[in-house]
């Protein structure tokens, strides 16, 4: 990146994570940790009895070591030994109840000064903890980089290179002071396809400002690196609404990247509330870019609502129905083939349909194949009637000889000749 943020870029007021726990961390300050933080730390945390952690016994997650100080006590009395520490952390982390699991370890952290914190840290890495405890982690990184940023990015470019914790710990800086974490990564190096130092810094910035982490990330020159951010920044749009995420994707000026959101966008929202994706959809500014978005939110519809996605598709203009119309009509011909042959006429002759109608007759043929047959004329092109002709009986003789040359011989008239010929038995 060699161009310096738009001053917008820090103009927006900060948005809360919904549903996060806002936690106290050292003198005034606080960390928010995001839903997919807080799902990590319930998930990952969860042992059972026969669990084990690398470097530390199984024992040590299911019972306190002997003698050793239980959390709150570290939290009384912060010169407790590294050992005295240690053992506490393991309590912490053997804690099954989650969320009690999270008060804990946040009161141990509010214990350590920053040099007591990247002790723990340290720990972690030895202990081989991370692992198999990333949401505490992620909280233990993250209050480090809250307090003490430069020097905890110093030290995790030098001793961690795990792309998840440099992805983690830039993220809780930009979240808080996008402008200093842009500066600190300049130049930052990361092994691999895609910098995580980069799309920490996007995923942080997209939590108060999707704008200015769309501009950070439009400077990104690696392809990886630039779609791994993007998929960081996609929930933030979506939260905000149809409305935002449509002027969101005005601001994007590489037709590539654009294509890509809109895509992912469409995914995302379509889980949400297929009725708005699809209303968002149709206010894109492209014909490709709703051909693409309609087609995803179309499968993503169908498969809460097949007779609202059947009544939308029916609705989209004739450039953009087509992978919507194709997406639909698989799941329906699995259903049942009739009602899709059925619902495909309805939708007219037009050839922008024929890569719903070949969806159709590869899906129909499984289960089917006299259904798909009798519509293979329904394809805009002589030579993709010849193709499915063919591929279909072939396909059938091999199930049902007898079946396949009786509707051969029936319907001889609209075979090709080629075709029939290669279908009906040899005379000898």
């Amino acid at each position: 990146m060699k161009t310096m943020l738009p001053k917008t870029l820090f103009s927006l007021p900060g948005l809360a994570v919904v549903g996060a726990l806002v936690l106290g961390l050292g003198l005034g300050r606080y960390l928010v940790p995001s839903p997919e933080i807080r799902l990590e730390s319930e998930m990952v945390g969860r042992r059972t009895d026969g669990g084990t952690a690398h470097g530390v016994t199984p024992g040590a997650f299911r019972q306190s070591p002997k003698n050793a100080p239980s959390a709150r006590e570290v939290t009384r009395r912060p010169e407790g030994t590294a050992e005295e520490q240690r053992a506490a952390l393991a309590t912490i982390l053997n804690e099954g109840y989650p969320l009690q699991r999270t008060r804990d370890m946040l009161s141990f952290i509010d214990s350590l000064d920053n040099q007591g914190i990247a002790e723990v840290v340290k720990t972690f890495r030895e202990a081989g903890w991370v692992d198999f405890n990333r949401g505490e982690y992620s909280l233990l990184i993250s209050a480090w980089m809250t307090r003490d940023p430069y020097q905890a990015l110093s030290d995790l470019d030098q001793n961690d290179p795990d792309g998840w914790t440099r992805k983690t710990a830039i993220s809780a800086w930009a979240s808080e002071d996008p402008e200093a974490a842009y500066t600190a990564v300049q130049g930052l190096e990361d092994e691999g396809l895609v910098n995580d130092w980069l799309v920490g810094l996007v995923e942080g910035t997209a939590r108060n400002d999707p704008e200015g982490a769309l501009a950070i990330m439009q400077e990104i020159s690696s392809k990886e690196t630039n779609l791994e951010a993007l998929r960081e920044i996609v929930p933030e749009v979506v939260i905000r609404g149809p409305q935002f995420a449509g002027e969101w994707m005005q601001l994007i000026t590489d037709p590539r990247l654009k294509k890509e959101a809109a895509t992912r966008i469409a995914s995302t929202m379509g889980r949400r509330d297929p009725e708005a994706a699809s209303l968002w959809a149709e206010s894109l500014d492209s014909p490709e870019l709703r051909r693409d978005a309609s087609g995803v939110i179309a499968e993503v519809y169908a498969r809460e609502d097949l007779d609202g996605a059947k009544t939308w598709v029916q609705s989209l203009p004739g450039d953009s129905i087509g992978p919507a119309a194709s997406n639909v009509a698989r799941l329906l011909t699995r259903k049942d083939p009739s009602e899709a042959a059925s619902w495909l006429r309805q939708l007219g002759n037009d050839p922008s349909l024929d890569e719903a109608r070949i969806r159709f007759l590869q899906e129909a043929g499984k289960q089917d194949p006299e259904t798909a047959l009798e519509n293979v004329a329904t394809l805009s092109r002589a030579q993709d009637q010849e193709r499915y002709y063919r591929d279909l009986l072939s396909r059938w003789r091999k199930d049902d000889q007898q079946a396949a040359v009786t509707w051969a011989t029936s319907h001889s008239e609209i075979l090709p000749p080629k075709v029939l010929r290669s279908i009906l038995p040899k005379q000898k």
